[in-house]
């Protein structure tokens, strides 16, 4: 296992979902993502389980379909730039129109407004409106099939967060033992709070929710969506069909800058390594990117279409953590203080650690400590005990955290030491290494504890 203090996460699908290929790829990743929107139950815990059989510690991601509107049945239909097209109000095709099974489209929908699909590769322009009908004018060329996504260029359509399906979704994640779930299209707080108590109502409350930023309600809500939120994602890929494509590198910047203030951690999701989808090399723009991530503080990168059904998931990985290695010690955060008393104890602890280059050692229950401790970005190597195997997984995403599972322990002072014991019997901390020893019971008494020892 290549171990880094940027998490990778990979997206499973049908090029890396093969037991050969997966075996290799996941030795270089801290998590993997399964997509709700494509596949069945069938596909997905068989992804999981054969990860988890690889690898106990791995991190699971599964990300929710969301509110949207998609296209019904119908063959696929081929579009020159200037082509005029009919939408209209249907489940199926009958005749040479695009069938929208969802009413919602027709009522949002003004004339002049930009429709974009397939990824953004196909824009149509909403020519008129009548009723349940619309003709739209092609701006540039494409296909429409059945089943994908219709955006509405700086529009969220007022659906429920959660349909059937989703709820459906969120119960198979609670029967897995998923450890985070995306919610896509979030819009604002009211949303996340939602898919948390269906979860809290499904005997889910350990699943941890992401909140996928990428429509323009999200954008204008973000302190609000990122602070309910415990992990918030930057989904460059929807957030490229809601806005101009020179808008996103500033909504990036600043949603990683919010995350950080509100002590939340962020990943950037969506054409890190776009190219090697088909190319076994990453292009120089794309490793420019990745390293404006990396040095922009990030606590994780994920990628899709790459490692889902690229030719080279395997290169992938290894080139995205090649590249976040060389830079993640050049990362540039603000240690901004918060008012509790956690946030100013982890940055003592990050800032006496480096000054004395000792190696953080914590035993935790929880895991709110450590997601404080990892939010200063420690510059030393920072190890993590635990006894449950689902908060060491979910970890397992957080900056420069290492965590590894310890036996059921009583007391805090007895969780450190078999921490510490078990780090010297695996070779990660030696004879002559200072080491902080630390831990904090939040919840009850606000009580910490912290000693430092030379081993």
């Amino acid at each position: 296992m290549v171990v880094g203090k940027v998490k990778i996460v990979a997206t499973i699908g049908p090029t890396s979902e093969k037991t050969e290929v997966l075996k290799e790829l996941i030795k270089y990743v801290d998590g993997i993502r399964i997509n709700f929107s494509h596949g069945n139950t069938e596909e997905w815990k068989s992804r999981i389980l054969n990860a988890r059989e690889l690898r106990s510690d791995i991190a699971v991601l599964g990300d929710l379909r969301g509110p949207g509107v998609r296209t019904g049945s119908m063959k696929p239909l081929t579009l020159n730039t200037g082509d005029s097209v009919e939408f209209r109000l249907a489940e199926e095709a009958v005749g040479n129109f695009v069938p929208i099974p969802n009413p919602s489209f027709f009522r949002v929908i003004t004339i002049d407004d930009i429709i974009v699909m397939n990824d953004g590769r196909l824009r149509l322009r909403v020519d008129r409106v009548s009723g349940n009908n619309a003709v739209l004018t092609a701006l540039t060329a494409g296909i429409i099939a059945q089943e994908k996504a219709v955006v509405i260029k700086g529009k969220d359509y007022p659906l429920p967060i959660l349909d059937d399906y989703d709820r459906e979704v969120l119960k198979f994640a609670v029967e897995v033992g998923m450890d985070y779930v995306g919610v896509s299209h979030v819009r604002s707080s009211d949303d996340i709070e939602e898919v948390r108590t269906e979860l809290r109502r499904l005997g889910g409350d350990w699943i941890k929710l992401v909140a996928k930023i990428e429509g323009p309600d999200a954008v204008r809500n973000m302190k609000d969506v990122v602070c309910s939120s415990d992990y918030v994602m930057v989904a460059r890929g929807d957030l490229g069909m809601h806005f101009d494509l020179e808008e996103i590198p500033r909504i990036q910047t600043a949603i990683i800058k919010e995350a950080q203030k509100c002590g939340r951690p962020v990943m950037v999701a969506t054409q890190l390594l776009e190219s090697m989808i088909e190319q076994p090399v990453p292009t120089r723009a794309e490793v420019v990117d990745i390293t404006n991530a990396v040095t922009e503080g990030v606590d994780s990168l994920l990628l899709t279409g790459e490692t889902a059904v690229g030719k080279y998931p395997v290169e992938a990985v290894q080139w995205l953590r090649r590249v976040a290695s060389e830079y993640e010690d050049e990362v540039h955060v603000e240690r901004d203080v918060m008012a509790n008393i956690t946030d100013r104890l982890a940055l003592g602890i990050v800032q006496l650690a480096e000054d004395i280059g000792a190696k953080i050692v914590i035993y935790s229950r929880g895991g709110r400590f450590v997601e404080a401790i990892s939010r200063y970005r420690p510059r030393v190597p920072t190890y993590v005990g635990v006894s449950d195997e689902r908060i060491m997984r979910r970890l397992r995403l957080y900056w420069g955290v290492e965590p590894i599972l310890i036996g059921n322990i009583r007391e805090y002072d007895e969780g450190e030491r078999e921490t510490l014991n078990q780090l010297i019997r695996g070779g990660l901390i030696a004879k002559g290494d200072l080491v902080l020893l630390t831990h904090g019971v939040i919840d009850t008494y606000n009580d910490y504890s912290i000693r430092i020892l030379r081993v």
